[in-house]
């Protein structure tokens, strides 16, 4: 069809203002463009055009933009425009969480609240919704906005989703003591096979025991334990084109293109489903080669992993992350040993889908995507690597009018283009309660929004069993040759059909103490040998790639060397705006990608503690002064006084020597002192040796006991702050740390 038939996108927004902003009448126009449906919510009678430009991110913007990361989870700010009232402006969201959207002449409506939809929920479900609270805690508590988690009204849900409606920063203290007794209001309505080990659970969180990284490690273990008994059913396609405008394909995916598998999954039976879509990206030459060697490394890894025991959630994490740093080692390697420079260097993106005990997993880098289906609804599940999402990611500017600017689609991370050092790749875990289709495509299919035109009619009849994946997948392909037809289009589907569990065995109430305890170090994954780099298999020859993707591939380059946001090679990951650590991205213990809190607006250029950024990692290190030792302030916010922090009664924890740590996190005080939040990885026990002790020194004094020796230890997993003028002296900066040094902040 041509591009005038395209089903149309329809595009409904709400409004958020300040809370003296009275109500809009229903039909009226804001900004010649936004239709007011029913107050607060508004549609968009321009879809097809982006908004103007803003010429500052407003306010209360700031708190979305943070916690952009979780995009399953957050809306997402559109634009702003003027109230009638001409006195106040309005944050125009999109994302949010309405129902009904797909149908062309229906208004939609709010997904239903947490409060109605608990009761007579699946077990899996219900605990799905508390660990998406549960990882949201303390990103929410930097950002102001937990209390919005203790408001029920704000909390929808979308299936296995948890979807919030809006956020505003609020100076409201709340601790897990009262997200304990918020939870426990819904013990009596839980499914019994979780009934008593959220009545210990809560019970724990009231009484201020445990943490929110412990209570996420302990909800995941219980979904583990939920979704092993439960019976799934995985049909999956791929199919791959070169595009009429390619002469050669430059996507590659995993199972080979054409294929078409059935599997079924219980307790019993381990054997993972594995998509994997590649989209070769570098310069002249070797886009398909760099593709074909991530398929062939990562595809192997995985497979080879799985072909043994059981694994838990956090061992599956840290395989992914493994096998896709594996897979740039060996296009690195194949690129220095051909001494391939700057934009002739080859990459590629690449997302990964896993189902794996009654679970999904999606792991990914750069621009290929995945996309959830269900009943009402198609919702992208990863997050573009891409220059537009790194200006949003770092509070520089909405999405929107990220994308309006030169070089946005620019890749600030692939394979192949640095090294693992400074890759990233994010990992997710969606538990499957529900039948749903996932697709995994390159952008040939994604790019101008296609997929969010075809769902409706290309990917619900899949759900509702009205076409077979095979034809589906010829159809998208079909479909973005006509559309866009501008690159290679790579697609991947996949069918899951859940069905539970008739007679579930009841999670065991000692999940519940995990709260308490730090989860334990994951131990480094055994990796078979890395696939050689084919010679003759995949000739490197001249690439016709179009104007487009050289440009892409160039524009990263340029920009990067434009914002000094990457290394030499033009690669983008890290930025340091004066100095101070910039608000990237890291990772939790569950795999997913979280946001820090904001940055302070000034620091000392000359302050090498300045220079780190979220996500590096540092080892504690021996002083010569015995009666000197680096202490974690365990509190939720850094202290705020002019007091001496040892007049203070605040609770502190002595980080021991060797022991590695990673930064998460900075908040400026209004006494104008700069913390930095630090997570313990892993303790010296379990890195290395921290070498002798210094020489003992004459003194005619006794050396003094210290205060801190007084003081427990950290643990692995706990959290806390140091103020940034400490960390020269109590830390050294680590430039590469193995996995089991990492140890809890691998995945």
């Amino acid at each position: 069809m041509p591009s005038s038939q395209l089903p149309p996108v329809r595009r409904f927004l709400w409004a958020q203002g300040p809370a003296s902003s009275a109500s809009v009448p229903a039909g009226t126009l804001l900004a010649n463009r936004y239709r007011v449906i029913d107050f607060p919510l508004i549609q968009d009678q321009q879809p097809q055009s982006p908004p103007p430009p803003l010429a500052s991110v407003p306010p209360l913007a700031e708190p979305y933009l943070a916690l952009s990361p979780f995009s399953v989870n957050i809306p997402r700010p559109f634009t702003q425009v003027l109230h009638p009232d001409g006195q106040s402006t309005l944050l125009l969201l999109e994302e949010i969480p309405l129902q009904g959207t797909a149908q062309p002449h229906q208004v939609p409506t709010l997904l239903p609240t947490l409060t109605a939809s608990w009761p007579g929920a699946t077990a899996l479900h219900q605990l799905a919704w508390l660990r998406q609270i549960a990882k949201l805690w303390q990103p929410s508590v930097n950002q102001q906005t937990a209390y919005i988690l203790l408001d029920w009204q704000h909390l929808r849900v979308d299936g296995e989703d948890l979807r919030l409606l809006c956020l505003e920063a609020k100076a409201t203290a709340v601790t897990l003591a009262n997200l304990g007794q918020q939870w426990q209001q819904w013990v009596a309505t839980a499914a019994p096979e979780i009934r008593d080990y959220l009545t210990h659970l809560t019970n724990h969180l009231i009484a201020g025991q445990g943490s929110a990284t412990g209570l996420v490690y302990s909800l995941v273990q219980a979904i583990e334990a939920i979704s092993n008994q439960q019976t799934l059913t995985v049909q999956l396609a791929t199919a791959s084109d070169q595009g009429p405008t390619r002469q050669r394909n430059e996507d590659a995916c995993y199972p080979e293109s054409g294929a078409m598998h059935q599997m079924s999954m219980d307790g019993r039976r381990t054997d993972p489903a594995l998509v994997v879509v590649c989209d070769g990206v570098g310069g002249h030459q070797g886009g398909d080669v760099a593709a074909h060697l991530a398929i062939a490394e990562v595809s192997q890894r995985i497979n080879q992993f799985f072909n043994g025991p059981t694994v838990d959630h956090r061992q599956v994490v840290a395989a992914l992350k493994e096998a896709i740093i594996a897979a740039n080692q060996t296009i690195t390697a194949r690129n220095d040993a051909d001494q391939r420079q700057d934009r002739d260097r080859m990459g590629t993106t690449i997302v990964v889908v896993l189902v794996y005990g009654g679970r999904l997993y999606v792991a990914h880098l750069g621009d290929s995507r995945a996309y959830r289906v269900r009943s009402h609804s198609c919702r992208q599940i990863t997050l573009d690597d891409d220059v537009a999402a790194r200006e949003m990611r770092l509070g520089l500017g909405l999405y929107q009018d990220a994308l309006q600017q030169p070089g946005a689609g620019a890749l600030v991370q692939a394979l192949g283009m640095a090294n693992a050092t400074n890759l990233h790749p994010t990992v997710k875990l969606y538990p499957l309660a529900m039948d749903s289709v996932v697709l995994v495509c390159s952008d040939g299919l994604s790019d101008n929004d296609l997929v969010d035109h075809l769902w409706p009619s290309e990917l619900m009849p899949v759900l509702n069993g009205q076409i077979d994946l095979g034809s589906a997948t010829q159809r998208l392909i079909g479909l973005a040759n006509a559309h866009n037809g501008h690159d290679n289009v790579t697609v991947g589907l996949l069918h899951l059909k859940v069905e539970p569990c008739d007679r579930p065995i009841a999670v065991s109430v000692d999940l519940a103490e995990q709260p308490l305890l730090a989860p334990p170090p994951i131990r480094a994954v055994a990796s078979p040998p890395s696939v050689a780099a084919p010679a003759t298999a995949l000739p490197l020859t001249p690439s016709n790639r179009s104007s487009r993707s050289g440009l892409r591939w160039l524009t990263s380059m340029v920009m990067v060397a434009l914002v000094g946001l990457g290394s030499a090679l033009g690669w983008l990951w890290f930025s340091r705006r004066d100095g101070a650590i910039a608000p990237t991205e890291r990772t939790t213990e569950s795999g997913e990608t979280l946001s820090p809190s904001a940055i302070p607006p000034t620091v000392d250029e000359t302050d090498t503690a300045g220079n780190l950024v979220v996500g590096d990692f540092l080892q504690i290190q021996q002083l010569p002064d015995p009666s000197a030792a680096a202490t974690l302030l365990t509190t939720q916010t850094p202290p705020d006084t002019d007091a001496p922090l040892t007049a203070v009664d605040l609770p502190e924890r002595l980080l021991s020597i060797g022991s590695i740590v990673q930064v998460n996190g900075r908040q400026q005080t209004p006494d104008g002192r700069l913390w930095v939040r630090l997570k313990v990885c892993s303790l010296a026990s379990e890195t290395v040796d921290p070498g002798p002790s210094p020489p003992a020194t004459e003194s005619a004094e006794p050396t003094p006991e210290p205060r801190d020796r007084l003081l427990p230890l950290a643990q692995a997993g706990d959290q806390g702050w140091l103020l940034q003028a400490d960390l020269p002296v109590f830390a050294e900066q680590l430039l590469d740390t193995s996995i089991t040094q990492r140890g809890l902040c691998t995945d």
